[in-house]
């Protein structure tokens, strides 16, 4: 999965980038809890629970600016790898 998806975010002047509500699938979720974060390429992984207690792996790709979803919570119950 590499659906591309609209997304609220607070970029820090420290680099620091903080997603607080992204749209995807016409759905709206808010970010109430950030988890992991990692750096792959020009892509900023970030684990993020919303407030139905999902949890989403969102990417940031700093050379196009695209926000992008990588695993939904059915993805992470199948135990799908990251690829």
């Amino acid at each position: 999965m590499s659906d591309v998806i609209h997304i609220e975010a607070r970029f820090r002047d420290n680099g620091e980038i903080l997603p607080l509500v992204f749209i995807w699938e016409e759905r709206r979720f808010t970010a109430l809890a950030l988890g992991r974060q990692w750096q792959k390429g020009p892509s900023r992984h970030f684990l993020v629970m919303t407030s139905r207690e999902q949890v989403f792996e969102i990417t940031y790709n700093e050379d196009d600016g695209n926000w992008r979803m990588v695993r939904s919570p059915v993805e992470f119950e199948r135990g799908r790898q990251v690829v």
